[in-house]
C-alpha cells in the first residue's frame, strides 16, 4: 500500500438491533498510479527436448481471467534471452509486451543487483577465535567485492555475503502483458541453456561369443533454478546449431506481438528427425532444480563384437638398425547386423563403460571411452586403452637411396601375443610420398593410396613376423 492515499469513512447506520459503525475504506491512488493486476499461472503439461547443450521448455499456458492491460506471470527456467521466447496465445488474445522479471541468478549477476546497496558479511568477533557474527555494510564494487563499514573498506567472499530481499526472485518469470480482456490461454516454448543430456552406455563383451550386450540410459541434467514436474521428454542425439547469445540481463522487456506454428510432436523411439535421432522416454518425469536423473533409453540389445589391436605409424625417411617396440592400442568394434533386432538402434554420444565377462560370470572393466554419434546399423568402435597383450616390434632391415628423391625401404615386424584369446591385428603405415609395394612376406600387406595395411589374425600365445619392401617417391 506504500505510496497511496488512504481515506477512511465512517459511518452509522441503523438496523432492527439499533445503531452499528460501518466503517468503509476507500483507496485512493496516488497521482500517477495504476494499480496493475496481477496472475501467477504454472506451464501446463510441460514438455521437455533435450539437447546436449540446451533444452526446449513448452507447455500450455492455462485459461485465466484477466482485464485489460493485466499481467500474466509464469516462472521459467534461466533464459538467455527473451529472442528465444515463443508465446502462442489461443485466437481473439493478444500480447502487448514480454518481459522478464528481475532475480537472483549467477553470483555476478546477483552482485550487480546489489551493488550500492546494504547488505550483510561474517566478521570475526573480537576476542573469539572461533565464532563469527553478520555486520552490515554498502557493496562498493564487485571485483573484488568491497564492501563499506563504519571501520572502512573491507574485502569479502562471496560465500561470506548474506543479501536482503530487494525485490529480486529466486528465479525468474515471464511477464506477459495481455492486451484485452476476457479468457486468456495459449502455448509457450523458450530456450534453457541450462538444461541438457547426455548418453551412457554399459557393455558386457562376451570373448566366447564374440558379442557384446548393451543397455543404454540418459542422463537428464536441471542447472536451472527451476522445478519442473511430469514433463515429457524427448532427447535428441546432435547439437542444435545456434549463434553466440548476447550476455544475459537481468531485466529485458520489448514490445511483441508475435505468432508462431507449433511443433507437432516428438516421434517415436529411436525416430530420425533430419541429422538428428531423437527418442521419447515412455514416462513422464520431475526433474527437481539443480538435479540430475539418469533413466533407461533403450532396452538392452546384443550385436557381433570382436577385439581389434590397431596401430598407425610413419614410417621415417631414414633407416634405423634399432628395433623399436610398442604397445598396440586396442579397440573394440561393434558390428551390427544389417537386419534383425541390432540394426535399429542409433548411437548417441556419450560415455561408455566396458566390462568383459570372466569365466566366472563377473564382469571385468575393459576400459572406457567417449562416443561420438552412430546412425543406426554403422559400425563404432570403443577405445579400451593400450593393450599388454599384443606387442609390435620393427626394424629397417635395408634401406637404399637410389636417388635423391627415391627411396627403397624394408621393414621387418615382429608381433606377438601373448594373451589368451585370438587377437585380430590391424596396422597402418603411413609413408609421405608415392608409394609402390614390391613385396611382403607373408602376403598380407596391401598398398593403399600413401600407406600400407597389414590385416592378420593371431593366435593366443604365438608371434609372427612380417616382412615388406616400399619403394617411395619423395
Amino acid at each position: 500500500m506504500t505510496g497511496l492515499n488512504k481515506v477512511f469513512r465512517l459511518w452509522l447506520i441503523k438496523i432492527g438491533m439499533g445503531p452499528v459503525l460501518l466503517v468503509l475504506m476507500v483507496v485512493l491512488l496516488a497521482p500517477g498510479q495504476q494499480l496493475e493486476a496481477k496472475e501467477r499461472v504454472v506451464l501446463a503439461m510441460p514438455e521437455l527436448t533435450l539437447y546436449a547443450n540446451q533444452g526446449l521448455v513448452s507447455g500450455v499456458l492455462p485459461k485465466t481471467a484477466v482485464q485489460a492491460g493485466a499481467i500474466v506471470e509464469v516462472p521459467v527456467a534461466e533464459t538467455t534471452t527473451l529472442a528465444g521466447v515463443y508465446v502462442m496465445p489461443a485466437p481473439g488474445n493478444r500480447v502487448r509486451q514480454l518481459q522478464l522479471t528481475p532475480w537472483l541468478g549467477s553470483p555476478q549477476q546477483t552482485l550487480q543487483a546489489y551493488l550500492g546497496q546494504t547488505v550483510e558479511f561474517l566478521s570475526p568477533i573480537a576476542g573469539s577465535a572461533n565464532s563469527m557474527t553478520y555486520e552490515t555494510g554498502t557493496l562498493k564494487t564487485v571485483q573484488p567485492i568491497l564492501v563499506s563499514t563504519s571501520k572502512g573498506l573491507q574485502t569479502v567472499g562471496f560465500d561470506q555475503l548474506r543479501f536482503p530481499d530487494i525485490g529480486l526472485t529466486v528465479s525468474p518469470h515471464l511477464a506477459l502483458t495481455i492486451e484485452n480482456a476476457g479468457s486468456f490461454s495459449g502455448h509457450l516454448a523458450y530456450l534453457a541453456p541450462g538444461l541438457s543430456w547426455s548418453a551412457n552406455y554399459e557393455m558386457v563383451y562376451d570373448p566366447r561369443s564374440h558379442e557384446v550386450r548393451i543397455q543404454s540410459s540418459a542422463v537428464l541434467s536441471n542447472a536451472t533454478q527451476l522445478l519442473i514436474e511430469n514433463a515429457g521428454i524427448t532427447v535428441v542425439a546432435g547439437q542444435v546449431s545456434a549463434v553466440k547469445s548476447p550476455r544475459f540481463q537481468s531485466e529485458m522487456s520489448m514490445p511483441m506481438l508475435r505468432s508462431a506454428g507449433m511443433d507437432p510432436g516428438p516421434g517415436t523411439a529411436a525416430a530420425p528427425a533430419g541429422l538428428q535421432y531423437q527418442w521419447r522416454l515412455p514416462q513422464r518425469v520431475t526433474l527437481g532444480a539443480g538435479r540430475s536423473l539418469q533413466v533407461a533409453l533403450e532396452d538392452p540389445w546384443v550385436a557381433p563384437a570382436k577385439l581389434v589391436f590397431r596401430s598407425r605409424s610413419s614410417v621415417q625417411r631414414y633407416p634405423s638398425d634399432a628395433a623399436q617396440p610398442q604397445s598396440v592400442p586396442a579397440f573394440l568394434l561393434i558390428t551390427p547386423q544389417a537386419t534383425g533386432p541390432s540394426s535399429n538402434h542409433p548411437v548417441a554420444s556419450g560415455l561408455v563403460r566396458v566390462f568383459e565377462r570372466s569365466p566366472t560370470g563377473q564382469p571385468i572393466l575393459m576400459g572406457e571411452d567417449q562416443l561420438t554419434q552412430s546412425p543406426s546399423g554403422a559400425p563404432f568402435e570403443v577405445h579400451l586403452g593400450r593393450a599388454f597383450d599384443v606387442r609390435l616390434s620393427r626394424r629397417t632391415a635395408d634401406f637404399r637411396m637410389i636417388n635423391d628423391r627415391l627411396h627403397e625401404v624394408t621393414l621387418d615386424l615382429l608381433l606377438e601375443n601373448t594373451g589368451k584369446t585370438e587377437a585380430l591385428i590391424r596396422l597402418q603405415e603411413d609413408f609421405n610420398g608415392e608409394l609402390s609395394l614390391l613385396a611382403s612376406t607373408p602376403d598380407v600387406v596391401s598398398a593403399v593410396g600413401q600407406s600400407l595395411l597389414i590385416e592378420l589374425d593371431l593366435a593366443p600365445q604365438s608371434k609372427r613376423r612380417i616382412q615388406y619392401t616400399a619403394r617411395v617417391r619423395y
